[in-house]
């Protein structure tokens, strides 16, 4: 008996590393945010003409490299991403799960009134709104076709009907809750950018910026938003110290959990 008292604290210690590593993990990515937002906050912003290779913070516009259009509204932009989820039930929880999500990968510029600089979006941390929102099912009716339900936008379903993967996806998911949301820099939207100018391999331009290209490097930084810099900076602030202090408290009550837990191990055997 007392070993089986004593073992009945495992599934305890075994929640208690969850809620350790959750906990740990907020508060990294609230720490890496904190960071990120003193770099904004100490890197001036500079003319695209004066840029040099380094840490560069630039302000302009949006301006596409080759011509592209959004999947679902199809609005000319120079970068979109998708996400699709579905919702799900279980005894202890729900929400929604994401099943599909893709975004485009097209280098662009960004342009001020001193010239224009190249922009690799690779590995990218983008904050842009969502533009577009569609929630419901791939039909309009269930249960054989007897009672009516919402279905999704008629956009989304020519999206589909393009995009052969992204139907097979969306058909694997039966009859559920669907929700899909669109989010896309627009051509000529306000572009704040903060990443590393490099040279481009064998560019010989007379006007240096050409020469050079925003992308993430040894920085590890790029961030990329169309929102004017002091709103999104404000919100980073406070999200950032909203996920560490969250993020501390479950690490440290899950810790003192688990040894809690191990010393009533240890004391019943």
């Amino acid at each position: 008996m007392a070993a089986e008292s004593a073992f009945s604290g495992v599934p305890c210690c075994c929640m208690g590393g969850f809620f350790l590593l959750f906990g740990g993990s907020l508060a990294w990515y609230g720490g890496q945010q904190y960071i990120l937002l003193q770099k904004m906050k100490n890197t001036p912003t500079s003319k695209v003409r004066s840029a040099a290779a380094g840490l560069v913070e630039l302000f302009g516009k949006a301006k596409c490299k080759e011509p592209m259009e959004s999947p679902i509204s199809k609005a000319k932009c120079i970068y979109w991403n998708l996400n699709c989820e579905y919702y799900y039930t279980t005894r202890k929880s729900s929400g929604w799960r994401t099943f599909y999500s893709k975004h485009s990968s097209n280098q662009f510029f960004l342009e001020d009134d001193t010239g224009k600089m190249l922009v690799d979006p690779k590995d990218a941390q983008f904050n842009i709104p969502a533009d577009f929102h569609s929630q419901g099912h791939m039909s309009d009716k269930a249960v054989f076709g007897l009672i009516p339900q919402k279905q999704l936008a008629p956009n989304v379903l020519e999206w589909l009907e393009r995009d052969p993967p992204a139907k097979s996806a969306f058909i694997g998911q039966g009859g559920r809750d669907l929700r899909v949301t669109e989010s896309f820099i627009a051509e000529d939207d306000p572009l704040y950018v903060l990443g590393s100018a490099e040279p481009i391999p064998g560019a010989m331009s007379d006007v240096k910026s050409e020469n050079l290209m925003m992308k993430k490097g040894n920085d590890k930084i790029l961030f990329i938003t169309d929102s004017a810099e002091n709103k999104f900076q404000g919100m980073m602030g406070i999200a950032s110290w909203i996920y560490l202090i969250l993020g501390l408290a479950l690490f440290l009550g899950s810790l003192l959990a688990i040894l809690a837990s191990f010393a009533g191990i240890i004391g019943g055997l």
